[in-house]
């Protein structure tokens, strides 16, 4: 069985965990977190159980080089959601990226059903907001996050059609 590794692995094994995060019942959480504080300093919200940075300019990986550069919204949670797709993983990173062609119009979703229904049926780590007009991704990093965001972009823009496969090669070439 194929398993994900963050591209981050190596740093989250040698960090020591932040305060903010030293209580998390979730070690992969509390390590990535640890991680992000001291990448992108300390977040905006912090709570018992949740972090959150906004208008987070992503500053490029070693080995991946960010399509999406700015994302509203980056949130960890401690917790841990098994995955088996496309590799065995847990999810508890977030990246929440407004999306200009799938905002409401007078308080009714623009985003086709159909898509929305597409990315469900391709992961359950997209999740659409139609009346938002946000799409945001959970995934064990932000490089997986980015890859589905620009999953989810090309889809809107008509670039690709939403498939698995087309999902986890994206997710895949970059383990």
């Amino acid at each position: 069985m194929i398993k994900l590794k963050s591209l981050l692995f190596e740093q989250e094994e040698e960090k020591q965990i932040h305060s903010l995060v030293s209580d998390w019942e979730n070690e992969k959480a509390q390590k990535y977190a640890s991680v992000l504080i001291e990448k992108y300093g300390e977040p905006k919200i912090k709570g018992k159980k949740m972090l959150l940075w906004e208008d987070l300019e992503l500053i490029d990986e070693e080995k991946y080089k960010y399509k999406v550069k700015k994302i509203d919204k980056v949130y960890i949670i401690d917790e841990s959601i098994a995955h088996s797709f496309p590799a065995e993983h847990t999810d508890y990173v977030y990246s929440t990226l407004k999306i200009p062609q799938i905002q409401a119009k007078d308080g009714v979703s623009t985003i086709e059903p159909e898509l929305v229904g597409k990315f469900a049926g391709v992961t359950g780590s997209i999740i659409i907001d139609g009346l938002k007009g946000e799409a945001t991704a959970r995934c064990g990093d932000l490089v997986a996050n980015d890859v589905t965001l620009n999953f989810v972009l090309d889809s809107i823009d008509g670039k690709i059609e939403p498939s698995k496969e087309t999902y986890a090669k994206s997710i895949l070439a970059t383990r």
